[in-house]
């Protein structure tokens, strides 16, 4: 999820398991704990080669094991800085240490938790597995996840951190969100189950249907099938079921996906391919710097009726007398940025509405 859910999620948490102790500062250690984890982007591509960053990313720092482990220390950090503090001031400082370490290995703990209810996948058993685990319940950025939690937050910083009121309001936003996310997950079977009554659907006979979230709002979901000759992309939301999906045929190439298959067959396209979970779209186009050709493999699970339906992002080698460069594989992003009018669609479409764009 996006950094902001991340924060807030990590500060209710905190303020929920130790608030009544430590006032707002749980709420303050919980939100940085709540970002910590993502620190990771940092140095997950330094040295590295250009599948590491995925690779990487959502790593060590997002396992289950990150927060039991170095959540203590932290809390001995904190609670030796903090009782130092109200030492000097003569205050208790009685429980400071299972306070913080409450915070600290909640907020680290819940963070993957978080993030495996979006599709891009988290690896909760590294370092003794790489295996990423990933739901299609909450697109990885929603607002309507987040609001909550920082209501609740401002909530409890006005009825003060401390009191028993404030601590049952981040509860209930923590369950109420919670729920949502469930919510979510239940969206993605509905709409797979909509997906292939589709009349289109049904008359292509696809060999394979994959469901999968969009962005802003878990109610639309994007729907991508794959056929013999080509690709095809939909977008359903599950408060219009009776509605026809719109389809968009992607062509395959035979030269691309010639091309793609001997660029998967490299270490670096193996590494890719089970990093997007063979959700793949090869297609040959002009090299950005105007020079020859490029095959980009896009990552399929992404992408928008606004000029990336086949992909947002993905990996691309360089084309030389007519087979790819091996070993010069580069991540690559299509800049599509997203006005009001497309935001507005998205919107409207999540909830059923007819629009332009889907």
């Amino acid at each position: 999820m996006d950094p902001v859910s991340q924060i807030a999620l990590g500060a209710a948490v905190g303020h929920a398991l130790a608030g009544r102790r430590l006032g707002g500062l749980a709420a303050a250690g919980g939100a940085l704990g709540g970002l910590i984890p993502d620190l990771d982007v940092i140095w997950s591509g330094w040295g590295r080669d250009t599948i590491a960053y995925w690779e990487l990313h959502r790593g060590v720092t997002h396992s289950l094991f990150f927060g039991p482990v170095v959540g203590p220390v932290l809390g001995w950090a904190s609670a030796t800085l903090h009782g130092r503090a109200r030492a000097k001031s003569g205050k208790p400082t009685e429980g400071l240490f299972a306070a913080w370490t409450a915070v600290w290995v909640g907020a680290l703990f819940t963070h993957p938790l978080l993030d495996t209810a979006t599709i891009y996948g988290t690896q909760l058993l590294a370092p003794f597995s790489d295996l990423r685990f990933a739901l299609p319940a909450l697109p990885i950025i929603d607002p309507i996840y987040t609001l909550p939690l920082l209501v609740a937050l401002g909530l409890a910083a006005f009825l003060g951190w401390r009191t028993g009121a404030a601590k049952r309001v981040t509860v209930a936003a923590l369950v109420l969100t919670t729920l949502y996310a469930g919510a979510g997950l239940w969206a993605n079977g509905r709409a797979e189950a909509i997906a292939r009554a589709d009349p289109g659907l049904v008359a292509r006979a696809p060999e394979e249907v994959r469901v999968t979230t969009t962005f802003l709002t878990p109610w639309l979901r994007r729907v991508t099938t794959q056929e013999a000759d080509a690709r095809h992309v939909g977008f359903v939301s599950v408060f219009a079921p009776e509605r026809p999906i719109r389809w968009t045929a992607l062509p395959k190439d035979p030269r691309a996906e010639a091309l793609a298959e001997a660029a998967l067959a490299t270490e670096q396209g193996r590494r890719y391919r089970r990093f997007a979970t063979g959700a793949l779209n090869p297609h040959v186009v002009e090299s950005p710097d105007g020079e020859g050709e490029v095959l980009r493999i896009g990552d399929a699970r992404y992408g928008f009726p606004n000029g990336t339906l086949g992909g947002m992002w993905g990996v691309q080698w360089p084309i030389r007398d007519g087979a790819i460069v091996e070993g010069a594989a580069e991540r690559y992003m299509i800049p599509r940025g997203a006005d009001l009018d497309d935001l507005g669609d998205l919107l409207s479409a999540s909830f059923g509405g007819e629009t332009e764009l889907f």
